[in-house]
C-alpha cells in the first residue's frame, strides 16, 4: 500500500511540473527560449578597421577585442574557453555556436585575400593565433628599424599639438607591440618603464615648433621632469597663448594697415596707399599731387601754377600776383695792371629783371 502510495505521488509530482513547464512556455504568448538560441540571437557590431596587413594590425586587434569585450566573448578569441569533447552535450552545442558567429564575424573584418588563408581554420581562437603571428610583428627586427626611423625623423612642422603627439603615440604603440618590455620582477618594470617615458618626452619637447622653446626651456629647468601626460597638458596650453597673441598682433597689424589706407599717395593723388608702392608712373618733382594744380595747391602761390624748368632753374610762369623773374646775368671784366706786371681780372654782375625793367645790383 505504501508502495503504490509513493509511486502515484511521484507520478503527480511529474504532472505538475509538465504542466507547469507547458503554462509557462504558453503563457502570454511567450516562448522559452533554449540557451543555444539565445547565442543565435547574439548580434556584434561590425569593426569599422578592416586588417589588410601588418600595417594596421595594431589598430584592427584592439577595436576587435573592444567590441567582444562589450558581449562578454574575448576569451573565445583568447583560447580561455576551450571546446569540449562531449559533443552531444548541450555545453559543447552553445560554445559551437558561439565561437561560429565570432569566426564569421572575424572574417567579415579582414581583407579578402587574409580572410581566403583563414578561413579553413576551426575556431576563432585559431584564426585569432594565426593573425597574431603573421602581423603583429612582435619580433620583427625590419619593422622595429622603420618605426624606429618614423620616430626620429616625427616633427610638429606646421600641424597642431594634438595632431603631433597622436602620430607620436601611435608609432610607440607600434613599437611596443614589436618589442614589448617583458621583465621578472615588477619594480624593475616599473623603473624601465619611468626610463622610458622620459625620452619620450625628450624626443616629444625636441620635435616641437620654435614657438614653444621658451616653455621648453621652463620645463627642463625643472627639478624633475614631468611625466608624459603633464608635458602633453602644458604645450597644448601654450599653444593657445600662442595662438590668442598672434590674433592680437594680426588685429594690430590690421589697424595700421587701415590707418596708412586712409592717406593720399603723393605719385597719383589716390588714396588707398603710400607713394612707395604706388603702381602708376613716376612723376617729376612738381607734377604730383598738389603741385601746380591751382591757387591753394603747393605750386601756385595763390596764382593759377607755374612748371619748374627741370634744368636746375628758378620757378617760372604764373600768372598771380607773385611769380619768380627771369634775371639775365651780364658780366662786365676790367683790366688792372698789378705790381709783377700782371693783369688781374675783376667781375661786375648785373641782374636784370627782364619784366620789370628794372635792375637788381
Amino acid at each position: 500500500m505504501e508502495t503504490q502510495l509513493a509511486s502515484a505521488l511521484e507520478k503527480l509530482a511529474q504532472l505538475l511540473t509538465t504542466k507547469t513547464a507547458e503554462g509557462s512556455s504558453s503563457a502570454n504568448g511567450a516562448l522559452v527560449v533554449s540557451q543555444a538560441d539565445q547565442v543565435l540571437k547574439l548580434e556584434l557590431m561590425p569593426n569599422d578597421v578592416k586588417l589588410n596587413g601588418v600595417s594596421n594590425y595594431l589598430s584592427w586587434s584592439r577595436r576587435a577585442l573592444l567590441i567582444l569585450k562589450t558581449k562578454g566573448l574575448t576569451e573565445y578569441v583568447l583560447g580561455t574557453v576551450e571546446e569540449t569533447d562531449d559533443k552531444g552535450s548541450s555545453e559543447w552545442k552553445k560554445w559551437s555556436v558561439t565561437d561560429s558567429l565570432i569566426l564569421a564575424w572575424m572574417l567579415n573584418s579582414l581583407a579578402p585575400a587574409i580572410a581566403a588563408s583563414a578561413e579553413a581554420l576551426p575556431s576563432a581562437s585559431a584564426v585569432w593565433s594565426l593573425l597574431s603571428k603573421r602581423y603583429s610583428g612582435k619580433g620583427n627586427l625590419m619593422l622595429m628599424s622603420q618605426i624606429e626611423d618614423k620616430i626620429y625623423a616625427a616633427r610638429q612642422g606646421d600641424r597642431s599639438v594634438t595632431v603631433y603627439v597622436n602620430e607620436l603615440q601611435r608609432l610607440w604603440a607600434e613599437l611596443d607591440e614589436c618589442d614589448p618590455l617583458e621583465l621578472p620582477h615588477a619594480e624593475s618594470m616599473e623603473l624601465a618603464t619611468n626610463w622610458i617615458e622620459r625620452r619620450r618626452v625628450m624626443k616629444f619637447l625636441k620635435g616641437l615648433s620654435t614657438g614653444f622653446e621658451s616653455r621648453h626651456a621652463n620645463l627642463l629647468h625643472l627639478p624633475k621632469l614631468a611625466s608624459l601626460d603633464e608635458v602633453i597638458a602644458a604645450m597644448s596650453q601654450e599653444e593657445v597663448r600662442l595662438q590668442l597673441k598672434r590674433g592680437n598682433e594680426n588685429e594690430s597689424a590690421y589697424r595700421v594697415a587701415e590707418q596708412q589706407d586712409s592717406r593720399d599717395c603723393f605719385n597719383c593723388g589716390q588714396q588707398g596707399h603710400l607713394s612707395r608702392s604706388c603702381t602708376a608712373p613716376r612723376r617729376g618733382r612738381g607734377t604730383g599731387r598738389g603741385y601746380g594744380a591751382g591757387s591753394s595747391n603747393r605750386g601756385g602761390r595763390n596764382g593759377s601754377g607755374g612748371s619748374w624748368n627741370g634744368s636746375g632753374g628758378p620757378w617760372q610762369g604764373g600768372s598771380g600776383p607773385w611769380h619768380a623773374p627771369k634775371a639775365n646775368i651780364a658780366t662786365a671784366v676790367e683790366g688792372k695792371q698789378t705790381a709783377g706786371g700782371q693783369e688781374a681780372a675783376t667781375s661786375y654782375a648785373n641782374f636784370v629783371d627782364t619784366n620789370e625793367g628794372e635792375v637788381d645790383g
